[in-house]
């Protein structure tokens, strides 16, 4: 279709253009023929180009235009393509075709003969009026002359618009064609005639225009006999036209009868035929339907009963004049009609309805549309099913029980004879074994045994010759192409007379399947999914039942808790499929490294657990140092880049004073925490005398606590004020961590912040303490404070590669000042790792956020670091401070701090300020800021309105 509608624009397209392209060059040409212009003096001179120039755009104007003016029909059409009607306003834009094609026309003859003859013809000359209107009027009459092929080409190419947007009206009527062709088209050619005789002869004889006036009469008149001849043949049509009521078929028979002898009135008289018929097929459907046995109703699309046959009457009770414009649910209202072009043309539903006397009916019905006159109708066909219902539901219930029979022939049924000789067997015989039944009959059973099964299987069968019934005996037999098969066997032998088996009959059931799917489901509770290995809870078990039986023997094992070093770093450096390549070439090598009989697991992520049997230390000491040398020697290449994998084991003895597994595995892990802590590419055997163990028992447990901490919310933040010496004016707060326990205790840092680092928590703690502090300090800007918060990080914060791009994220969705934000880490980790300090502190400054070095001067060489350091603030370590009024190496110490710092353009803050005296010492020295509990001790909540002033003894007081 859409081809076609391109074509057809195309078509109108070519049409046009080529039409309007003509008329002016004909229209010349023919002027100049009459001797009526020069056709040289459109090339010379500026005028002509410009002549050109707007016949060319007026050219270019037509293409442009016709070229998108079926457009918007097609575009209409594609998206409609079931629809065979345009809409209103596409029907007018096509109707003005012959508007907007007479226009161009026109714009030609109104403008170009203007111009051509005032700024061209005249050559500066008077313009004559007349000979202007005279050339005008020739040009007119060629462009109606070439135009008109054109116009009608174009009406014919949009007739053929019409089968697929269809006519809401007649464009251009036959009379019109014809008065077109046969009158008007004939007086303009004579009159060009007549005024070319004119032209070459300089007058028109009377007999001359007595000839043109005979001929266009004649010309005229014969249009007119043969208008009244269409007029006439196109009387019937008019007639059926003309009525917008309702018209039977036969209506329409009666009035297209023919009233000429030509095509017109040939097809009239078919039509009137066509008619006649169908009205007598009318009659036929409307007998049909009053004297049809099943219910008919008809539903308008407002679901209004329009049509209620006789059928329909009896069945309810109601007659038609009653029912008919009532609404559907007040006579059926169970009933659903479907959404109009549904995807199923005809829906069944089986529904409950009541009689007038109000008995209850069950009734089938099936309901389809109709769309007439653009009108939506439903036509639902009842048929009462009571009673068939009622002898369905005793069918059901006989077929529910002849079906329990067919799912027990699903199984093998089967008889044999006392001698194992199949003499029958069902269907399912095909689908177990793949023989046909008659293949296995007078066939001993024992032909489908594999070897491995035949001893059990014949004292099974001895077992029944015997008397004796087997249930659920499971066995292996050989399907036609010797595939085992898992069967489960019923048999019960029946006895004669004589108290001997005659036969035995039975059934059978294939469980190869179920037998796949247990060991399926075995293995994967026992093993791990990504190594093949054996998994966690596998190797609990068997711990616990190996500590189980080792508490009645003296054998000694081993088990050896394995942890990969660079796992993480693969994981975030080459993506998590490289770490699962890393794990799956790991537990393969580890399995070719142990013994067959000791057990490998993959505990969780990249820890291993390994149960050595049968062993001692000395050959424990020499598994834990060949793995290590495995290990060293093990290079992993993955995406071009090549990694050395390390590890750390943990190991501890199992024998009869082991208590449970969870303390063999607690001791193991803590071993291997110990290994790390070592060095990490090591291994640690556990020894319940090394007290470093305690420490290591007791960091586990608070890092267990700082993990529930960070993921059950139970941080919470305290702030000290940071006071100006020079004005008293709090415009810093310094933000502390503490964390709640359960029972109410609050931890200082110095509690658990040794074990987050030492057990890899502790990045996880400073984005709690970044993210809530950020988030705090934005909700007291919103209040209009202008505060600003110090926020310690922790020793590792260099390395987290999440914690910059967290900072920038926060500051780019709340809009946060960065300036309000000075980040602290200790002295001694910024110098421990100097060349990343660097870098982390480059980059908060870059965001715009401060740095300060807190416990500035614990450091052996503070001084030789700090001009390669870019921090802001310098925090004068409190160990000097808190003894300032009494040591007098102290003061010298804070004085030389102080005088370095500003040298350098940093500012400094004195920490652990206790009394009065002290904080007049740092004034003295010029000392920036001051914090500690004589200005301020930590708060979880800050006061807004809380300040210092300075009084005349350069002490401060509280206001």
């Amino acid at each position: 279709m859409k081809q076609a509608l391109l074509l057809i624009q195309r078509r109108l397209f070519i049409v046009t253009f080529v039409s309007f392209a003509l008329a002016p060059v004909i229209g010349y040409a023919t002027a100049s023929f009459f001797d009526m212009v020069e056709l040289k003096s459109l090339f010379t001179g500026n005028s002509g180009l410009v002549l050109i120039a707007i016949y060319s755009s007026l050219l270019l104007w037509c293409a442009i235009h016709f070229k998108h003016f079926l457009q918007p029909i097609i575009k209409w059409k594609l998206q409609h393509p079931d629809n065979n009607f345009l809409p209103e306003e596409l029907s007018v834009h096509q109707q003005s075709f012959a508007s907007r094609y007479w226009m161009f026309f026109l714009l030609y003859v109104l403008t170009i003969p203007t111009i051509h003859h005032w700024f061209i013809q005249s050559s500066g000359q008077a313009v004559s009026v007349g000979t202007l209107l005279q050339f005008m009027l020739l040009q007119l009459t060629i462009a109606i002359l070439v135009g008109l092929p054109g116009y009608l080409d174009g009406l014919s190419t949009l007739g053929k618009l019409a089968r697929y947007t269809g006519l809401s009206s007649v464009q251009v009527s036959m009379r019109t064609k014809m008065l077109l062709v046969g009158a008007y088209i004939p007086l303009l050619t004579t009159s060009i005639l007549l005024k070319y005789y004119w032209w070459q002869t300089g007058f028109i004889s009377l007999e001359v225009v007595l000839a043109w006036a005979l001929m266009g009469f004649i010309a005229v008149l014969s249009t007119i006999f043969a208008y009244r001849s269409l007029t006439q043949s196109l009387k019937p049509v008019e007639s059926v036209t003309a009525n917008t009521g309702a018209t039977s078929h036969a209506d329409l028979a009666r009035q297209l009868q023919p009233h000429s002898n030509d095509e017109i009135g040939f097809l009239v008289q078919t039509l009137s035929r066509l008619f006649h018929r169908l009205g007598d097929q009318d009659e036929y459907v409307q007998a049909i339907v009053e004297h049809a046995a099943e219910c008919i109703i008809v539903i308008n699309e407002e679901q209004n009963i329009e049509m209620f046959n006789p059928a329909a009457e009896q069945l309810f009770g109601y007659n038609d004049t009653e029912i008919r414009h009532r609404d559907l649910s007040w006579l059926l209202p169970n009933v659903t009609l479907p959404k109009e072009n549904s995807n199923k043309k005809i829906i069944r539903q089986e529904i409950e309805a009541s009689h007038r006397n109000g008995h209850k009916l069950i009734l089938s019905m099936h309901i389809s549309q109709m769309r007439m006159n653009d009108t939506l109708y439903y036509i639902l066909l009842v048929a009462d099913i009571t009673e068939s219902k009622a002898t369905e539901t005793m069918l059901l219930e006989a077929e529910e029980r002849y079906r329990n029979l067919v799912v027990t022939a699903h199984d093998l049924v089967w008889s044999m004879d006392v001698k194992g000789n199949w003499t029958y067997l069902n269907d399912a015989a095909r689908h177990i074994y793949g023989y046909d039944p008659q293949e296995l009959l007078n066939q001993p059973f024992d032909a489908l045994q594999p070897d491995e099964s035949k001893e059990r299987d014949n004292k099974a069968f001895q077992s029944v010759i015997e008397g004796n019934e087997l249930l659920g005996y499971e066995t292996t037999h050989l399907d036609k192409e010797g595939r085992t098969r898992h069967i489960s066997f019923n048999a019960c032998p029946h006895i004669g007379s004589d108290g001997n088996v005659q036969y035995i009959t039975g059934t059978a059931r294939d469980i190869t399947e179920q037998k796949a799917y247990e060991h399926e489901l075995t293995y994967q509770t026992q093993h791990d999914n990504l190594t093949g290995l054996k998994n966690r809870s596998f190797f609990q078990e068997e711990l616990e039942f190996l500590i189980s039986r080792l508490s009645r023997s003296g054998e000694t094992c081993a088990l050896i808790y394995l942890d990969l070093d660079q796992f993480k770093y693969v994981n975030d450096t080459i993506g998590h499929a490289a770490g699962d390549e890393l794990l799956i070439e790991v537990s393969q090598l580890l399995k070719d490294k142990l013994r067959d009989g000791d057990l490998l697991a993959r505990f969780g992520g990249d820890e291993f657990t390994i149960l050595l049997y049968d062993t001692n230390e000395q050959a424990i000491n020499i598994v834990a140092h060949n793995l290590l040398g495995f290990f060293d020697s093990y290079r992993f290449f993955s995406k071009s880049q090549l990694f050395n994998i390390t590890c750390s084991m943990g190991i501890t003895l199992i024998d009869n004073h082991t208590e449970t597994a969870e303390s063999a595995l607690s001791q193991a892990d803590i071993a291997c925490n110990m290994a790390k802590k070592q060095g990490r590419n090591c291994f640690h055997i556990y020894d319940a005398a090394n007290k470093q163990l305690d420490g290591m028992a007791e960091d586990m447990g608070w890092a267990t606590r700082v993990k529930n901490a960070y993921e059950n919310d139970l941080f919470s933040l305290v702030y000290q004020p940071i006071v100006s010496i020079e004005d008293g004016i709090i415009e810093d707060y310094e933000v502390l961590l503490r964390m709640d326990l359960d029972d109410g205790q609050r931890i200082l840092p110095g509690g658990f912040i040794p074990a987050a680092e030492r057990f890899g928590l502790i990045n996880h703690v400073d984005h709690w303490t970044v993210s809530r502090s950020m988030h705090a300090l934005v909700k007291l800007h919103q209040e209009n404070s202008n505060i600003r918060f110090a926020i310690n990080l922790s020793g590792r914060a260099f390395e987290d590669k999440e914690l910059l791009p967290m900072i920038q994220g926060i500051l780019d969705n709340t809009g946060l000042e960065p300036s309000s934000l000075t980040f602290e880490i200790t002295e001694t980790a910024a110098i421990a790792n100097i060349s990343a300090a660097k870098i982390f502190i480059a980059k908060l400054k870059d965001m715009g956020c401060q740095f300060a070095l807190d416990d500035f001067g614990t450091g052996f060489s503070s001084f030789a670091y700090l001009k390669n350091l870019p921090v802001d603030k310098l925090k004068i370590d409190g160990a000097f401070v808190q003894s300032l009024d009494t040591s007098k190496v102290d003061r010298a110490m804070v004085q030389s701090m102080n005088q370095v710092a500003h040298a350098l353009g940093k500012q400094t803050i004195a920490e652990f300020v206790q009394n009065e005296k002290t904080l007049n010492i740092l004034r003295d020295y010029g000392v920036d800021f001051a914090q500690g509990h004589y200005l301020g001790k930590p708060s979880p909540t800050i006061d807004l309105n809380q300040t210092f002033i300075v009084n005349k003894k350069s002490s401060i007081i509280y206001n």
